[in-house]
């Protein structure tokens, strides 16, 4: 079970107003739960904790796993990794303090389901997914009925999206082998693929600055060989500012997309470009 800072907030005001229980939402808004307040004793579940345990996880924008003492969901590993909740929505995970979904006007879970409305998935159609993530664009492609493989490098982020309850769908399609994920750099994987394999690619990477891989000629060429004729990118490029180290970027982007091949547009929204073979 999971509580995030906003629940922890809901009880420490009802702890203020003497109340003698309060209802909160743990696991990110799925778990309805009655916790009880008596005195300096708060019990939740199974466990109890002093005021100030819960004082501390209301003050600290992060999400904690019930335990004896909670478990924050985040640590250092080279990078410093953390589930961080949004209210009302289901997560992001940061990295180094970078979220690595658009959060502002628009939630996770929004964000995925309109990058699946633009490329248009189908059901029956092959779908790569590129940078895994929570996996909220591969579960919304497996909810169309498309056959989704999806590429993940970086272990620590499979390892806080198996704390993330939004993204056990994603796990339970993989033990089902109805979704395949690939746990390997997406510039050497794609290389493994067949001629025409998929009907649709979603390609969200990191930053520029972190996988500049993944934004060359040479791996769009990759795309464009692995995909089927009439298929269709979704690249998400995000909005860095019109210039990027003296160059427009996303022009660039799409300069580097059109000499591997493909057609471009930008989606309306214009942080993406759809590209068609």
């Amino acid at each position: 079970m999971l509580i995030d800072s906003f629940e922890a907030s809901k009880i420490l005001k009802a702890h203020k107003e003497r109340k003698n229980s309060i209802k909160v939402h743990l696991n990110l808004g799925i778990t309805e739960i009655e916790v009880l307040l008596k005195g300096d004793r708060i019990e939740i579940g199974e466990y109890a904790y002093n005021l100030r345990t819960i004082t501390k996880i209301a003050k600290d924008q992060s999400i904690f796993e019930l335990a004896k003492k909670p478990i924050k969901i985040a640590f250092f590993d080279q990078r410093y990794y953390k589930l961080e909740p949004l209210k009302d929505s289901a997560p992001t995970i940061e990295i180094d303090g970078i979220r690595m979904h658009r959060t502002k006007n628009l939630k996770p879970l929004e964000d995925a389901q309109l990058k699946i409305k633009w490329i248009g998935v189908r059901k029956g159609e092959n779908v790569l997914d590129i940078c895994t993530g929570l996996g909220y664009t591969a579960i919304e492609s497996f909810r169309k009925g498309a056959k989704v493989t999806t590429i993940e490098k970086d272990p620590n982020v499979i390892e806080i999206a198996n704390k993330n309850p939004f993204s056990s769908e994603l796990f339970e399609g993989i033990d089902q082998k109805k979704l395949e994920l690939i746990q390997e750099d997406a510039s050497i994987a794609v290389k493994s693929f067949k001629e025409e394999s998929f009907d649709a690619i979603l390609h969200d990477p990191p930053r520029f600055s972190l996988a500049g891989e993944l934004y060359s000629e040479d791996f769009y060429r990759e795309l464009y060989r692995i995909l089927r004729k009439g298929g269709r990118v979704l690249h998400y490029v995000g909005s860095p500012g019109s210039k990027y180290r003296g160059k427009d970027f996303i022009k660039g982007v799409q300069k580097r997309l059109i000499s591997a091949g493909f057609r471009t547009k930008k989606t309306p929204d214009g942080e993406s470009i759809l590209a068609y073979k």
